[in-house]
């Protein structure tokens, strides 16, 4: 056990991740936050990203299959 200090505004974030009256601020932590250096943590903070545009997405993709033509790749080992 540990005691930890928190500011009231934490406070009342930690408490709304409650399910029910009886949950352990233990309990919504272990369910709430990810492990540092895995993919739940990954998905946190990508679930924090903005919004990106189509537009986006679609120069996302064209890049994507542009450097997917291995013909046209040089390998910086060899040259």
């Amino acid at each position: 056990m540990k005691t930890i200090t928190l500011t009231d505004e934490a406070y009342e974030r930690l408490l709304a991740w409650k399910e029910n009256p009886k949950d352990s601020f233990s309990k919504v932590v272990d369910r709430v936050v990810s492990r540092r250096g895995t993919l739940g943590g990954v998905l946190n903070i990508l679930h924090d990203l903005p919004a990106i545009s189509d537009t986006t997405v679609q120069t996302i993709e064209k890049e994507a299959m542009a450097n997917r033509k291995w013909k046209d790749q040089k390998d910086p080992w060899t040259t």
